[in-house]
């Protein structure tokens, strides 16, 4: 009797069609949506959700961000399955992130918030409009 190969486990992972980059950026979005909808003990004692008159006044300890975030993350990897040159949700998300970078980064000039947030704007703008265009640029389709 011979012993049942595990190997058929992987296949899901050979037809993985992303840019290296992506890859790392759909794991690393959904892994952060885990992490904001079940935050463990491992979760920081700033990011404890802060109340204010009944309200929550930090975006990242709210729930339904971290089911957006881990929605984006696994559209990416669900979309994964198709060639690069078709997969219509991988070429939309290049002016998207633009833009959205763009955004931020505008309101991160125009201000209205505390430092803290006035960072994150930053790192966020940065990051998404550069990743947009590093994308754009690595499908050869820049806008």
């Amino acid at each position: 009797m011979a012993i049942p190969s595990v190997l058929h486990l992987l296949n899901p992972l050979q037809s993985v069609n992303l840019p290296f980059p992506i890859l790392i950026h759909a794991l690393g979005l959904s892994c952060i949506g885990l992490n904001i909808i079940f935050p463990g003990k491992w979760a920081s004692k700033s990011s404890s959700p802060k109340k204010t008159q009944g309200k929550q006044t930090n975006g990242e300890d709210n729930p339904l961000f971290g089911v957006a975030t881990l929605g984006l993350g696994l559209a990416y990897l669900f979309t994964s399955h198709m060639p690069i040159e078709e997969n219509q949700f991988l070429q939309a998300t290049v002016p998207v992130r633009i833009l959205l970078g763009a955004v931020c980064l505008l309101k991160w000039w125009v201000g209205g918030c505390d430092e803290g947030m006035r960072k994150k704007l930053l790192y966020t703008g940065l990051y998404d409009g550069i990743g947009g265009a590093v994308l754009g640029l690595w499908l050869g389709k820049f806008w």
